[in-house]
């Protein structure tokens, strides 16, 4: 009766880490709007990946031996999940890897776009003192622009301190691209290493899942049974109401299973038996 404690362990690590992905992500329709957003929801996927795996390893721990009655609906239904999950996973993969590289050229068309700006903002300064031929006219315009860190002497020539000006332009781009580079590297730090590793994540859960499903199916051929009949298998009596009787149900007994609820599968004395015998 070890096993027990250890799938009611795994239940318990299952729902706590839905209900934490649905607490997060309760309003993920917004977050798949955007790439970010879709990214965050892929990490958390990725993340809840070892508490899914080991949650649904001790679910179907042993098999369906000795499991409780009211395990069946619960269990039929993960294992029905298994598949859905599994192939969750694997599209995860293009998924994560499409949003990075889509992410990685929206933020490099953010930075060309401020660099084009800061270009056509210098050519339109530059050809409205093209025509000035008074240093202090130059000046009256490069106050305008208190960005424009230059200093006028009185003593330089119009065509000097429109090379200055040229100069300080140039040094303001420099300025500007080192700055969105530095934006750029903070914002994209990490992101094709961390899709990397995801991928990687995605693809041991989707293995994990058809390891377990495959183990499930064989099991279940083995058997000779449905799913759903299979599932009802050796149930152990875990409610009060049927006289205390506590146990498994002996399939050579006579009498009715003792869980003849609607929602079990449907069992007869000749379900028990093996294929060969009920020819």
């Amino acid at each position: 009766m070890i096993y027990f404690p250890l799938r009611l362990a795994g239940y318990s690590l299952l729902s706590v880490g839905v209900i934490n992905l649905f607490s997060r992500y309760i309003f993920g329709l917004e977050l798949l709007k955007s790439i970010p957003g879709r990214l965050s929801i892929a990490n958390g996927l990725i993340a809840f990946v070892p508490w899914l795996l080991l949650s649904l390893a001790l679910i179907f721990l042993e098999g369906n031996r000795s499991r409780r009655s009211r395990e069946h609906l619960p269990v039929q239904l993960l294992h029905r999940l298994l598949l859905p999950l599994l192939v969750g996973y694997l599209l995860l993969v293009p998924l994560m890897i499409r949003d990075a590289v889509s992410y990685n050229r929206t933020v490099q068309s953010e930075i060309s776009g401020q660099l084009k700006m800061y270009r056509n903002g210098t050519r339109q300064l530059l050809d409205q003192v093209a025509p000035l031929s008074t240093p202090l006219a130059v000046a009256r315009v490069v106050q305008r622009y208190p960005s424009i860190s230059m200093a006028v002497v009185p003593t330089e020539t119009a065509s000097q301190v429109k090379a200055k000006l040229a100069q300080a332009l140039s040094n303001g781009e420099a300025r500007l691209k080192t700055r969105l580079e530095d934006q750029r590297r903070t914002r994209l730090e990490g992101l094709f290493q961390r899709t990397i590793a995801s991928t990687f994540v995605a693809l041991v859960a989707a293995a994990g899942l058809a390891g377990l499903r495959r183990q499930n199916l064989a099991a279940i051929r083995a058997s000779g049974h449905m799913v759903g009949e299979y599932f009802a298998q050796d149930l152990l009596i875990d409610r009060s109401s049927w006289g205390g009787l506590r146990g498994s149900f002996d399939p050579k007994s006579a009498g009715k299973p003792p869980f003849l609820k609607k929602w079990l599968a449907r069992v007869t004395p000749e379900t028990y038996l093996p294929p060969r015998a009920r020819r």
